[in-house]
């Protein structure tokens, strides 16, 4: 029935609308997701380009290691490891980043979380980019965490390069997606149309019919009783 094939049509229609909006939305705060994975980038190129220049154990094939503490540098990581744990146990106050030190150049901060927080630590290394790992109770192997969150640096940069051509290919396609009409809007212009125009010849058809209709005649109830009276 054309009603029903033009009430789905508008149901499309809407739908498409709906679409629209979201994709416009998505393209307003494009730049701003760009700008914030281009800055992550930027600032994660210029801690890999520091980072090559640390001197690197032969060993170990990893750069030297070398950590301060409260002011103190300490090249021992079992020393270390017991200063790290002193600072961190030290700290007195959640779910605030407290500076303890420093990471190879990196500045070296620590958060103990509350229980609304989810509990447990983490600690932030921060140069041009920031780099986290969470603690863990033995603080030999909590060394080796901010190792890896440091030295992993080239896949991280891999990670963000990915997002960002994402995001940039999500936006080429919702582009194109608020660019395009609805596709039937062709087909629903005819059938409103024609809705239209068989609405109109049935209101006049039934105008014309009650123009056209016998008239009834009325008969008062008082004049009859006095007639059969």
């Amino acid at each position: 029935m054309l009603e029903n094939e033009v009430k789905e049509l508008r149901v499309l229609t809407a739908e498409h609308k709906n679409t629209v909006y979201e994709m416009q939305d998505k393209i307003a705060a494009f730049p701003d997701k760009e700008q914030r994975l281009q800055t992550t980038l930027d600032g994660l190129y210029a801690d890999r380009e520091t980072l090559r220049k640390l001197p690197i154990d032969p060993k170990r094939k990893l750069p030297v290691f070398k950590i301060t503490i409260q002011g103190t540098e300490y090249t021992d990581r079992k020393e270390a490891a017991k200063a790290f744990e002193d600072a961190v146990l030290g700290i007195r106050i959640a779910d605030t980043p407290v500076k303890i030190g420093s990471f190879q150049g990196f500045d070296l901060s620590v958060t103990v979380n509350s229980s609304a927080m989810g509990g447990g630590m983490t600690t932030k290394m921060q140069g041009q980019a920031t780099h986290s790992t969470k603690l863990i109770e033995s603080f030999a192997h909590n060394l080796n965490r901010l190792e890896s969150a440091l030295y992993n640096i080239d896949g991280r940069i891999e990670g963000v390069k990915e997002n960002l051509a994402k995001l940039r290919l999500d936006h080429a396609e919702t582009q194109k997606i608020v660019a395009e009409p609805f596709p039937q809007q062709a087909e629903l212009d005819s059938k409103e149309e024609r809705l239209k125009m068989l609405t109109d010849e049935l209101n006049k058809a039934t105008i014309e019919a009650k123009k056209n209709a016998p008239k009834r005649e009325k008969t008062c109830y008082f004049e009859r009783a006095k007639a059969e009276a």
